[in-house]
C-alpha cells in the first residue's frame, strides 16, 4: 500500500514532540541541509518504500512574506547560478501548491553578504530554502529512472526569517514555529 514521505531537512525544524506524533502518520526522512544532500537522501528513501505523497516541510526566507507565513509554493526554481539567463532551468510546476507562489532554492544563505546582482535574480521568488528543488528533481528522476508514476509532491514552508542577517537566530525563532509547521503537516496529511 503507497504511504506518504516526510522529508524535512534537519529534526530541530519539528522537535522531538512533533516527531513522535508524525511517525505514526507518515515515513520520515531528514535529509541534511542544502541541495546535494537533500537530493541523495530523497533518493535513498525513494528506494525503500513507495510513495503516493512525498511532502518536503520546512522553514525558509522572505523577503516578501512575514515571519511565521506559512506556503505552499506551486513553483520550484533552482537558484545560484542557474538563475542567470546562460545556466538558467526551467521553474518545476506543482498542481499541488499555490501557483502564485513561487521558492528558490539556493545551496547558499541569503544575508548582508550576499551580493547586489544577486539579490536582484532572487526578487521575484516569494522565499528560499536550499532543498525544495533538488527534491522535486530527485522525486521525477526516481520516477523516470524505475518507468513509474512519480509520486504526488507537497512543499510547505514556513518564514523563519526575512532572507537577510537575521537567519543567525534560527535556532530561538524555531522553537516559536514548530507549532504552525506542526498544524500545517497536520492537515495536509489530512487531505491527502
Amino acid at each position: 500500500m503507497a504511504k506518504n514521505l516526510l522529508l524535512v531537512a534537519l529534526p530541530e525544524e519539528l522537535g522531538s514532540e512533533a516527531i513522535e506524533i508524525l511517525k505514526q502518520k507518515c515515513d520520515l526522512c531528514f535529509t541534511g541541509v542544502g541541495k546535494l544532500r537533500s537530493f541523495e537522501a530523497t533518493l535513498a528513501a525513494l528506494k525503500v518504500g513507495e510513495y503516493a505523497n512525498v511532502i518536503n516541510v520546512g522553514t525558509c526566507g522572505s523577503s516578501k512574506h512575514p515571519f511565521a507565513t506559512v506556503l505552499y509554493p506551486g513553483k520550484v526554481a533552482q537558484g545560484d547560478i542557474y538563475l542567470e539567463p546562460l545556466f538558467g532551468t526551467e521553474q518545476e510546476l506543482l498542481s499541488t501548491g499555490d501557483a502564485s507562489q513561487s521558492i528558490v532554492s539556493s545551496d547558499n544563505f541569503i544575508g548582508e553578504q550576499t551580493p547586489a546582482e544577486q539579490l536582484k535574480l532572487l526578487q521575484p521568488f516569494d522565499c528560499m530554502d536550499m532543498e525544495s528543488y533538488a527534491i522535486v528533481r530527485a522525486v521525477k528522476f526516481h520516477a523516470a529512472q524505475n518507468n513509474k508514476k512519480a509520486a504526488k509532491l507537497h512543499l510547505i514552508k514556513v518564514v523563519s526569517d526575512g532572507a537577510d542577517s537575521s537567519v543567525g537566530e534560527w535556532s530561538q525563532r524555531i522553537e516559536y514555529l514548530r507549532p504552525t509547521l506542526l498544524n500545517a503537516i497536520l492537515e495536509k496529511l489530512s487531505t491527502i
